[in-house]
């Protein structure tokens, strides 16, 4: 058995000179400590990087090199030491997480480590301003949505009444290092899932999928099938998909879709959306979002999702 975990889905660690899992904040933690990536490391930070799930100690594999001998990347890895604190970050992918009660939840709310969604936001906020460069982060409206009923308890058939935001996909892309590990509930849902876990690749899309999710897709490239479009023209975004699907595209009207920064010489950058699988022609497809259902994810955070 190895030592370790192999583990890639712990994408930084967080770095504070005197912290401990024992007695200090994890608000704390969050809020002034540094992210470190696996290649940033070095050997000076042993016993001073912390999991962004459950805040434990964490060590780089291998500790003095940022490649195995075979050539594959290090990685960071939770110490056996605290093999007794659970975390759903040790597995390939989480199920989700319940509340053992209603305090629980709220504080992990307070805690910024949950966020209940309602819904999206369906018409562009009044006023807001489109981004101007690829490294900017869409501003964002959070409005504080309904207490909803949330079946994120222990216990079956049991549910909480907990505040809720209506956001907006770029919202999610805000921050989105942070956000990564942070919990979701969103709309449809039954239990409360780390980002992580939510976020499902276009090129593992085989087939329609009539069930809304959130995807993301590296884009290709984007064009609009008319010169000179208008903004009802439809704006084709095509998105790296499986190999056995003929092609993959995002459809989205010209005028929404350029207002937030997709145009004929967007590429390379990612998408993120919440929506359905569609078929387009011989290929599929996701189309008819709604304001709030589709962002680019800022380019600086590229990283979390380059595989």
């Amino acid at each position: 058995m190895a030592k370790y975990e192999a583990n890639q889905r712990i994408k930084f660690a967080y770095k504070l000179e005197g912290w401990s899992y024992e007695s200090g904040s994890q608000f704390e933690l969050k809020r002034t400590g540094e992210k470190v990536l696996p290649s940033e490391y070095t050997q000076d930070m042993e016993g001073k990087i912390f999991c962004p799930g459950c805040f434990t100690n964490l060590i780089r594999v291998p500790k003095e090199a940022d490649h195995f001998s075979n050539g594959r990347d290090a990685y960071f890895a939770h110490l056996r030491t605290y093999k007794h604190v659970k975390c759903d970050l040790r597995v390939k992918r989480s199920e989700g997480k319940k509340f053992d009660t209603y305090e629980e939840a709220q504080k992990a709310i307070d805690d910024e480590n949950l966020v209940i969604v309602s819904r999206f936001l369906q018409e562009k906020p009044q006023g807001q301003q489109d981004p101007a460069g690829v490294y900017d982060e869409t501003p964002v409206e959070n409005i504080n949505g309904p207490v909803s009923e949330v079946p994120i308890a222990r216990h079956a058939g049991e549910s909480f009444s907990l505040p809720s935001k209506i956001t907006t996909v770029a919202g999610i892309g805000r921050s989105f290092d942070e956000n990564l590990y942070k919990y979701y509930f969103l709309p449809g849902r039954q239990n409360a899932v780390r980002l992580i876990d939510l976020l499902k690749d276009v090129r593992e899309v085989i087939e329609e999928d009539s069930t809304p999710r959130l995807y993301f897709g590296k884009i290709i490239r984007s064009y609009t099938p008319v010169n000179n479009p208008a903004s009802h023209n439809t704006r084709m975004t095509e998105l790296a998909g499986a190999p056995s699907v003929h092609d993959f595209y995002l459809k989205e009207e010209h005028g929404i879709s350029s207002s937030k920064g997709i145009n004929d010489k967007t590429k390379e950058r990612y998408m993120l959306m919440w929506g359905e699988i569609g078929k387009n022609g011989i290929g599929l497809c996701i189309e008819g979002l709604s304001w709030g259902e589709f962002a680019l994810l800022p380019a600086q955070y590229n990283y979390l999702l380059d595989t």
